[in-house]
């Protein structure tokens, strides 16, 4: 992530509390997702793959779909909507690693793509982003 703050995100980044809650609640989340938040809440753009839009939800949302448990694959950090009723989520089915994968909350388990192999990857992929 570079230090420059990317032009879609909101004023506001994250508060510190709520995103050592997110550390703490969900061990190994990438620091560059964290990173991001702290530069700005949430925000939309377009991506470069399929006919994805980030949909970055902000820490207080992402952290309240975790708890909640809704609408999810197991051991997946839900982090964003598509812009088309998919969701973007961490898959943290293996230890140590967080690949970014998106579902249908109809039918989680039978509809994962992968997307990016890290959130530095996925990050890369939105539109602008590296112009």
């Amino acid at each position: 992530m570079s230090p420059s703050k990317p032009s879609w995100l909101p004023p506001q980044g994250a508060s510190e509390d709520v995103l050592k809650e997110m550390q703490s609640t969900v061990v190994g989340l990438p620091s560059s997702y964290l990173d991001l938040l702290r530069l700005g809440n949430g925000g939309e753009v377009g991506l470069f793959v399929n006919h994805y839009t980030l949909c970055l939800d902000s820490a207080e949302d992402a952290l309240a779909y975790w708890k909640s448990g809704t609408y999810t694959i197991q051991e997946a950090f839900v982090f964003s909507g598509d812009g088309g009723g998919e969701l973007l989520a961490f898959d943290m089915r293996q230890p140590g690693i967080c690949s970014v994968v998106c579902f249908d909350p109809i039918d989680p388990e039978g509809s994962v793509e992968h997307i990016a192999p890290s959130f530095e990857q996925f990050i890369a992929m939105v539109d602008g982003q590296n112009a």
